[in-house]
């Protein structure tokens, strides 16, 4: 972290009030390392062997009430021992303070920045999510402010308060929030902390956090943590999800004002773009730009552009580009496999769909319940009833597989229509086990197979079951 940062989150740090208020017996926030139960913790825990120190803890006798300002106080004394300061903090939470009552803030601050300054950052961000369940973002934020000196802490834990609301409680508007009042005081988050909440925030609202962040600071902002190709990769991400691509041009712009170099991510989403606008050759074009440009694919490029050009119908280009993953060294992910079967299953290529499959599973992947059932359909639609049943068994023996709904009507409507009733109820029956209705679709099956045979007693009788039924299905 650069110098300057750290004096802007100093100064984020510091009370309004010009005193420190972990040393006022009056404040929320005072932390009392003078008291007897605080230093024989410590000590207590600095002194003893680590297979006796927590038998020990546990007999020194605890006043009642023990004061939130001498629990704080534990983790500061051992702060230069951070991995026992944080055991300590959850020994308090357990066996210390009332379990029905949320942890005192100032305790879950301490723990927090002590974890911070050793760059724990998981326990951190467990701290402080775990707070959050208890405490608004806006509190504990001026805890951690109003604690940061004392701790001599690091900016990164502001950061990972942002985090915790982003990552623990998927609230994009505290994190917006938190962000803002690290601005105010003249501090930046760090760009990776940026680019995740840019990526949590929908593409307006993502632009408008990049401005405040970047190009509106305030004269107190640091200048020295500037936007990175992760910072931008965000913000084409969010103008992606919403379909905005033609507003690309925005980010795109702002990257060359910091000579920002694009990276295989960049290329990754601009790639997606045009093959969802079935520009094929523009893909292609930002393709042979990326290699000529010394940039290595990566697996996501590669599923990128055989996604694409299955998408578009152009398989045999799809199976070219997966010959060239394997030249290249890159090894092919499940999704690669999927996009191959799905590519081979909308031109109707049945031979190559099986052949695919059997290389997928022989590298030991399974496809996706709505792959599953596109493979089905197309047997089915080629009158492989029998074969796609086999695929939907052997699929199911995976204990993580759970058919889908259209599987089983597919497979259904396939048997009914070779006149193999008995089997379509069996499967049927099977489908009702996994909690699917049968519907219009599957009653129309049936009613068709049993006129066909002339069994139209059974036929009306079912007609009239649909009757029942078709206006919750409609």
């Amino acid at each position: 972290m650069h110098a300057a940062s750290r004096a802007a989150a100093a100064a984020a740090a510091a009370p309004s009030s010009g005193g420190d208020p972990t040393g006022d017996p009056s404040s929320p926030y005072f932390i009392d390392d003078d008291h007897p139960y605080a230093t024989a913790a410590a000590s207590t825990l600095t002194s003893h062997r680590s297979r006796s120190k927590w038998s020990h803890l546990s007999s020194l006798p605890v006043p009642d009430p023990l004061p939130a300002s001498a629990v704080a106080a534990v983790p500061l004394l051992l702060r230069r021992r951070p991995h026992v300061a944080l055991s300590f903090y959850l020994f308090a939470t357990r066996r210390l303070l009332p379990t029905r009552s949320p942890p005192p803030l100032v305790l879950s601050a301490s723990a927090a920045h002590v974890a911070a300054a050793s760059r724990l950052r998981r326990a951190a961000l467990s701290v402080l999510s775990s707070a959050a369940r208890h405490y608004s973002h806006s509190q504990i934020f001026s805890a951690l402010a109003a604690t940061y000196r004392r701790f001599s802490s690091a900016p990164f834990v502001f950061d990972l308060l942002l985090l915790a609301y982003l990552l623990s409680r998927r609230d994009t508007l505290a994190a917006a929030s938190i962000a803002r009042r690290i601005l105010a005081a003249g501090a930046r988050p760090l760009p990776s902390t940026s680019a995740a909440l840019l990526r949590s925030l929908s593409a307006d609202a993502a632009l408008d956090m990049y401005h405040d962040i970047y190009t509106h600071p305030s004269s107190r902002t640091s200048s020295q943590l500037l936007p990175t190709v992760q910072t931008f990769n965000s913000l084409l991400l969010t103008f992606y999800r919403e379909g905005r691509c033609s507003d690309f041009k925005i980010v795109l712009e702002e990257m060359d004002k910091y000579s920002c170099r694009h990276n295989v991510s960049t290329y990754n989403i601009r790639i997606a773009a045009h093959f969802d606008d079935k520009e094929v050759e523009k893909a292609q074009g930002l393709w042979d730009e990326m290699v000529q440009g010394g940039i290595q694919p990566d697996v996501a490029t590669y599923n990128t552009m055989i996604s694409g050009y299955c998408g578009t119908g152009e398989v045999g280009m799809a199976e070219e580009m997966f010959k060239d993953m394997e030249i290249g060294g890159i090894n092919p992910s499940a999704t690669t496999f999927e996009w191959l079967v799905r590519g081979h299953c909308r031109v109707g290529d049945i031979d190559a769909v099986m052949l695919v499959r059997s290389d997928m599973r022989r590298r030991g992947f399974r496809m996706a319940a709505d792959v599953v059932e596109e493979v089905v359909d197309v047997l089915c639609q080629n009158k492989r009833v029998k074969e796609a049943l086999s695929v939907l068994k052997e699929e199911t023996r995976s204990e993580e597989f759970v058919p889908s709904q259209g599987c089983y009507k597919v497979l259904i409507r396939g048997f009914c229509e070779q006149g193999e009733v008995e089997v379509a109820m069996k499967l049927q029956a099977e489908m009702a086990g996994k909690g699917f209705k049968a519907g219009r679709e599957v009653y129309h099956a049936f009613v068709c197979a049993y006129e066909k045979v002339e069994d139209y007693e059974m036929a009306e009788r079912l007609r009239k079951e649909m009757s029942v039924i078709s206006i919750e299905d409609e």
